[in-house]
């Protein structure tokens, strides 16, 4: 299994495809279908806010992240009102803006991790915590944070192995009809910044992941 420090162009909507079925829970009140999602979403896809987990050349997963002020997907406001209207764009972007995580300099905040079906259970999240955390030490963070939704212990668990611990709970409450779920859990791992040893294949430009 190799992990690369991007989505490799050639992965890219497989990537995407990956990402919004598995998240798809989150999404689905804002874009309908998952065909739906991922055809709005893939234009706007920076390789550079993820790591993929490539075997046999096929793409098995996906991690993003935020860093900067960006994350894995950065569709502006004249993007949601072209597809969905003035209306429609306003009300998609103000719900998406709900499931933002909040950005520091010292902490990276994932963007959502997915592994295709088929890969599940065979190290592959794993291997892209590990690359995730590996960005955030590279880039001088100390923390790596990301949440989990009540609805999905498996991640949860998957989470705990690799020394997540949880923190700060956010309840929904009426808005839990619309997503579907009723509370999300702050997961933290503190990492250890003296590591240098790496998996990660880089971008073949050499420019450091997650810069601007």
């Amino acid at each position: 299994m190799d992990i690369f420090a991007f989505v490799p162009a050639r992965h890219a909507r497989d990537a995407v495809d990956i990402y919004v079925q598995a998240l798809f829970q989150k999404l689905r009140p804002f874009f309908g279908t998952a065909e739906q999602a991922a055809d709005f979403l893939a234009p706007h896809l920076r390789p550079d806010r993820a790591v993929t987990a490539v075997d046999g050349g096929q793409l098995l997963g996906i991690a993003g992240f935020r860093m900067n002020g960006s994350g894995l997907f950065e569709p502006g406001w004249p993007d949601f009102q072209k597809r969905y209207g003035f209306v429609g764009g306003a009300v998609r972007v103000a719900g998406l803006s709900l499931l933002e995580k909040p950005e520091d300099n010292k902490t990276l905040s994932m963007d959502g991790i997915a592994v295709a079906g088929p890969a599940r259970g065979k190290g592959a999240g794993t291997a892209l915590l590990e690359g995730i955390c590996e960005i955030a030490r590279t880039n001088a963070r100390h923390a790596v944070r990301l949440d989990v939704i009540d609805t999905n212990p498996r991640a949860r668990a998957l989470y705990e192995r690799n020394g997540f611990v949880a923190g700060k709970v956010a309840h929904l409450g009426p808005l839990s009809r619309l997503f579907g779920f009723s509370k999300a859990t702050a997961m933290i791992k503190r990492l250890d910044t003296s590591r240098h040893a790496t998996r990660l294949k880089p971008q073949l430009d050499g420019t450091p992941h997650g810069t601007d």
